[in-house]
């Protein structure tokens, strides 16, 4: 459940890159804007369900996930370049995932 609520937290991204590309006050920014804050709307309720079952700090910590999430869209989407300092960051923050998830994650 956690890893779903931060890839509908990364599409939020996705669609804010879209209506950066549109013209200023034009339908297409309002639609794109729109569209991001019912997906912020629909991330909020899923985070505070998220926030009841594990410990707030993984909880939290997890979010870094994003980061990886906001790279494959960018190369899927956006054909953005992988460079060596991104795939370096971003072994780093799933290590520390990791490191973090190994102990106790879950107040249950």
């Amino acid at each position: 459940m956690l890893q779903s609520v931060f890839f509908i937290y990364s599409i939020s991204s996705v669609v804010l890159k879209l209506a950066s590309g549109k013209e200023f006050l034009s339908f297409e920014f309002f639609l794109f804007y729109g569209l991001d804050v019912m997906i912020l709307g629909v991330y909020a309720l899923l985070w505070q369900q998220v926030i009841k079952k594990f410990e707030l700090s993984v909880a939290y910590a997890n979010k870094a996930i994003t980061l990886l999430w906001a790279l494959a869209w960018g190369i899927v989407l956006f054909h953005e370049q992988i460079t060596p300092g991104k795939v370096v960051g971003i072994v780093l923050v799933m290590i520390g995932i990791l490191v973090l998830n190994s102990g106790e994650g879950s107040s249950q």
